[in-house]
């Protein structure tokens, strides 16, 4: 009988085996891996603005001012508008706010700045408008969307310097980013070899705006290390061919270029 016993047992098992392996066997394949997303050939704001891009390595960049007045649907702050600065309207400097400098009835557009340029100028955003933050006051770290659109991200000066490095000749970076035309009596522009379209939109504090058509400045997420109410930016202007990334205050109002990570797939 105990022999009787360890057969069934065995069989039992062995019929269990038999049927989990049936089971199993019959389970249907795991479905295959989502295909890789291409890489964006242009993007659009939630206005619906949009902008030609640019692929420089991993990375992928803006190759025109933001324009856009209003925080995209996947920020924290979505929907939301930006406050505006106008001639005869002034704003909380340390809050978020943008100008125009179209709006303003005295720019200091210089003579060499067309029609066509200056609709190229786009926006020019505080720090805390451009970063998505409440204040000045404050700190964000990498990967932060901002105002950017949706998938784009505000670039930190590590971004910059990859830029600047894949651009190379250190010595005429500027000149490589500059637009062809519209700097400073001409002679100020640059050959644009990047592609970057770089226009002199200079900056602006509340509702005063200067050195439009001579200089440009591109916001970083990066604060200045130990000042909260500071933060980098790429600075480009008419009289040097370098480029310069250097410490200004939140409160004024640069333009902004957004960044898109590509995703690298490890080889096998």
């Amino acid at each position: 009988m105990q022999g009787l016993k360890k057969i069934k047992m065995k069989n039992n098992s062995l019929l269990f085996v038999i049927t989990l392996m049936f089971v199993l066997c019959a389970c249907p394949p795991p479905p295959p891996p989502p295909p890789p997303v291409p890489p964006p050939t242009s993007v659009t704001d939630i206005d619906g603005n949009t902008y030609s891009v640019k692929q420089f390595g991993t990375t992928i960049w803006m190759t025109e001012n933001l324009r856009v007045t209003r925080y995209d649907t996947l920020s924290p702050r979505r929907d939301e508008l930006i406050a505006v600065a106008t001639y005869e309207h002034t704003v909380d400097i340390e809050k978020p706010y943008y100008i125009d400098v179209q709006d303003f009835k005295e720019p200091p557009y210089t003579d060499n700045l067309t029609k066509e340029i200056r609709k190229s100028l786009g926006l020019l955003y505080n720090w805390s408008a451009a970063a998505g933050t409440q204040t000045n006051n404050t700190t964000v770290g990498s990967g932060t969307q901002g105002i950017c659109p949706n998938g784009w991200v505000l670039p930190t000066n590590d971004d910059y310097q990859q830029l600047l490095d894949y651009i190379g000749d250190p010595d005429i970076s500027g000149q490589k980013l500059k637009s062809i035309s519209g700097w400073y009596t001409n002679s100020g522009s640059g050959t644009d070899k990047s592609g970057m379209h770089c226009y002199p939109a200079g900056l602006a504090a509340n509702n005063f705006v200067s050195l439009v058509g001579q200089q440009t400045m591109f916001w970083s997420l990066t604060s200045s290390s130990g000042y909260n109410k500071k933060a980098n930016v790429l600075k480009l202007f008419y009289d040097s061919d370098e480029t310069e990334i250097l410490s200004v205050n939140k409160f004024q109002a640069n333009s902004v270029r957004c960044v898109y990570y590509i995703s690298v797939v490890p080889e096998d």
